[in-house]
């Protein structure tokens, strides 16, 4: 079993910890792994933005990477952990399936899927991924593997979904897809002239299943544009997951590049490409736009960005997220990019999911030495709206935010850096 001593980061390239990283390639592998080591976690494809999953020791699961079964004609997908959302999107659009939920990149692992309990724009009708799932195959503390579903180790299994990776290593899932007529998708674009219209194209188009919106955090009002979108129902075309050119940023962007003056600049093009109306859209357009440029965390240079993404009750909302942003502004920092998305009831057992019925907002920062100050400052305004702050994307937020019990989650051995941080 290859094992290397690395440097390693998520996303956010903040933090960076020196760690062991072990890529087994079996279950035997990473039993011996679990039983031989006091304290171990799993790490996917590295791309949940924060302190997840880093640790001094640390589980690739990239290997388990083996599709197990597909059932085309029932839309039930099982493999293993390791397995990329891409490289499953290759095989069921073909056959007329597509995720009932999916987060906005798809480089990353089901097992990661599962440990954030994913969610995406269709979240008031489609819910999290634990939604969709049939089961998994969880490696415990103990070396022993337990079947988890809703009918067996129910506990376990609700534990595990939006767990971090704390209840152990999951080894295979199996899940449900949606049924798809077209790989293409009818997007309708609303513009909106401040954070007012921009709720109110939320609340007036409640019948689109897919909703997101961009909100311009340099413009006085908080200007924006939201994107609502539904699958194509007629099959005007041959299913084909077909994917954007992809481009890359080569290199570290040097620290000055994204600052006040320049992300004002990228603000005011975008809103001026956004334009009112309908067109259709490929999937990988509508679902995943920042995979088309690889490596663009590299544009806010080595020292990374933070992103705080938040979530607030649906009673508050709006006028939360507006003093969210006054607070921001007087800070001086400024967000590059910026997500509005709505929320809608969780399942009472998906304890650790993140949505809440309401509004989540989310907000990529050049890491400046302001930024932990203004988290600070964040956080109590959140906590007080009844909200929570999302672990997959969090890197420096206070100990409560993800209003969890760290020690409901199991056993000590899987832990990170995040568990590590709120008191474990």
């Amino acid at each position: 079993m290859k094992n290397t001593v690395q440097s390693i980061a998520s996303w956010g390239n903040y933090p960076r910890v020196n760690a062991e990283v072990f890529e087994p390639a079996n279950q035997a592998e990473i039993q011996s792994l679990v039983l031989e080591n006091e304290r171990i976690i799993a790490r996917g494809n590295g791309k949940s933005y924060g302190d997840a999953a880093l640790a001094p020791k640390l589980i690739s699961t990239l290997k388990l990477n083996q599709i197990i079964s597909f059932d085309a004609e029932e839309g039930v997908m099982e493999c293993e952990a390791g397995v990329m959302l891409s490289d499953l999107l290759k095989i069921m659009v073909p056959a007329g399936w597509f995720f009932q939920v999916t987060p906005g990149i798809k480089q990353i692992t089901v097992g990661g899927a599962i440990a954030s309990d994913v969610h995406g724009k269709n979240h008031p009708g489609a819910g999290c991924f634990s939604d969709h799932l049939v089961s998994f195959e969880l490696m415990t503390a103990s070396g022993e593997v337990k079947t988890c579903s809703r009918s067996e180790n129910t506990a376990l299994f609700w534990q595990t979904c939006g767990g971090m990776g704390w209840t152990g290593v999951v080894l295979s899932a199996k899940f449900k897809l949606l049924k798809i007529q077209s790989s293409y998708m009818l997007q309708k674009t609303v513009r909106a002239a401040n954070l007012e219209a921009i709720f109110s194209a939320f609340e007036t188009h409640r019948n689109w299943p897919y909703a997101a919106a961009w909100v311009d955090c340099t413009h006085s009002d908080w200007r924006g544009a939201v994107f609502f979108a539904d699958h194509v129902k007629e099959a005007g075309s041959p299913l084909v997951f077909e994917e954007a050119p992809k481009r890359n940023v080569p290199f570290f962007a040097p620290s000055w590049l994204l600052n006040p003056l320049s992300i004002k600049a990228h603000n005011y093009f975008y809103n001026r490409k956004n334009k009112d109306g309908e067109r259709q859209v490929t999937l990988d357009k509508y679902f995943y736009p920042l995979d088309a440029l690889q490596n663009w965390n590299r544009f806010y240079g080595k020292r990374g960005l933070v992103q705080y993404q938040f979530c607030v009750p649906e009673n508050n909302a709006q006028k939360g997220i507006q003093q969210v942003l006054e607070i921001i502004r007087k800070s001086g920092e400024t967000p590059f990019l910026t997500v509005l998305k709505r929320h809608g009831e969780r399942a009472p057992e998906a304890l650790h999911s993140f949505p809440i019925r309401g509004y989540s907002l989310a907000l990529d920062f050049p890491r400046t030495r302001g930024i932990f100050d203004l988290v600070k400052g964040l956080d109590p305004l959140v906590w007080d709206l009844g909200g929570k702050i999302y672990l997959t994307k969090d890197a420096c937020s206070a100990p409560q935010m993800g209003r969890v019990n760290p020690a409901s989650f199991g056993e000590p051995k899987f832990s990170s850096l995040l568990k590590e941080r709120i008191g474990q």
